[in-house]
């Protein structure tokens, strides 16, 4: 991005994520179980391309490739930063401080002015808004003159489909911008508060930049869901299995082992909004019978995170390893029909529940349920025969199905 220095290469990857336990009961304080994905986000960013004076953004998974002037990226994270409080006081340390509100607003205004013809659909908009919002917050206050780059943001993930592709977005992006601050060693603007970043690896970050990049990341995700539970951007940022209740801070549980699971996509959108508030309703008309339900959600939830962490040990027997695992598969089933008691499965998704029953697994719904995703895990002992001819099966009835792993590490710098 700078015009003085040798041109950058930069790869940075990130998990998605799944809910495995608390769907829609975490609305009501109940306890949710998330972990992240093997599919993942990989951002490259390249200041070796062929259009001089241009910036290409490239994110297929919105089907956005657009081109802007580098002069207009420069005059707008010239501008300064709208601020809750003087600029002597920020630095990207500090997401606090900026006025969300306002920041939207002004790029709003640059999109609309600088987009030209292209007009940009609404999961096209929010992906550029994101950027331009950290790339803002990020390099608006350094001293930096940009070049020409391509950056480019592919992933695994579907698109609002539940598995946390807007939280692994936002961490690349933050991420990445990080690392570009750290290999150019760039210096804030008088004007603005100095930093120090003390992590002399290159080629990781540490945990106070781990936190950082989990901080911004829930900022960017403000945009997209106006109110997150903070449990994507954590998951996507650290890897591993999280715990969560509302209005507590999400709890990070490491892992010593993966678990295989199958991610089964219905290619049903889903509209989490509309399940949320019907869930909301049902539960004004019949409390006690849906509040009946919550609460066992919630002991499910608490039994099946006793179960993984059981299973982390790495102590158990075969004989005990087995009997886990069968005790995962009950209270999937459990947690599974609860959830359709709530209203939010779909033919669909107990369609792939039986096709998964009769082959000797167990799978629910993922996310908000309506459509979606359902996932199932597969035991470390399970016959991988059955499992071709489940996923084979699946395809034939029109169903994505892939093979993943879930719990494996968050965001990361990947060799070039």
């Amino acid at each position: 991005m700078t015009s003085s220095q040798p041109p950058l290469k930069i790869r940075i990857s990130a998990p998605g994520k799944v809910i495995l336990h608390g769907e829609h009961s975490v609305v009501y304080n109940k306890l949710a179980v998330a972990a992240s994905l093997g599919l993942r986000t990989q951002l490259e960013y390249s200041e070796e391309v062929e259009r001089q004076n241009v910036v290409a953004l490239d994110f297929p998974a919105v089907n956005m490739l657009h081109f802007y002037h580098v002069q207009d990226l420069q005059d707008f994270i010239d501008k300064p930063l709208p601020l809750i409080k003087s600029p002597c006081t920020y630095n990207f340390t500090h997401p606090e401080l900026l006025d969300h509100e306002e920041i939207l607003a002004s790029i709003a205004t640059f999109i609309a002015e600088k987009s030209g013809s292209h007009r940009l659909e609404a999961n096209q908009q929010l992906a550029f808004t994101s950027f331009l919002y950290l790339l803002w917050a990020f390099l608006g206050p350094m001293n930096i003159q940009l070049t020409h780059f391509k950056l480019r943001v592919k992933s695994e993930l579907t698109v609002s489909a539940g598995t946390g592709s807007s939280a692994s977005f936002a961490v690349v992006i933050v991420a990445f911008f990080l690392q570009f601050i750290r290999l150019r060693k760039l210096k804030p603007k008088d004007n603005y508060k100095g930093f120090n970043i003390t992590n002399p690896n290159l080629e990781s970050f540490d945990k106070k930049e781990l936190e950082l990049i989990s901080k911004w990341a829930f900022q960017s995700e403000r945009i997209i869901h106006g109110t997150p539970s903070g449990v994507d951007n954590t998951i996507c940022t650290y890897g591993g299995l999280v715990q969560f209740r509302k209005g507590t801070l999400p709890l990070l549980i490491e892992l010593a082992t993966k678990f295989t699971t199958i991610l089964i996509n219905t290619k049903l959108p889903r509209d989490t909004k509309r399940l949320v508030s019907m869930v909301a309703e049902r539960r004004e008309k019949y409390k006690s019978i849906i509040d009946g339900i919550l609460n066992s959600m919630d002991q499910v939830s608490t039994r099946a995170l006793q179960c993984m962490q059981k299973i982390n040990t790495k102590t158990l027997n075969d004989f005990e390893l087995l009997n886990s695992y069968e005790t995962l598969g009950e209270l999937t089933d459990l947690n599974q029909n609860l959830l359709r008691c709530l209203g939010v499965s779909h033919p669909k998704l107990d369609e792939i529940c039986f096709v998964l029953s009769n082959n000797g697994l167990h799978g629910k719904l993922t996310g908000a349920g309506g459509g979606g995703y359902a996932i199932c895990l597969v035991p470390p002992h399970f016959d991988k025969v059955v499992v071709k001819k489940i996923m084979e099966e699946l395809k034939l009835k029109e169903f994505d199905a892939v093979l993943t792993d879930l719990g494996g590490c968050g965001v990361s710098i990947d060799s070039l």
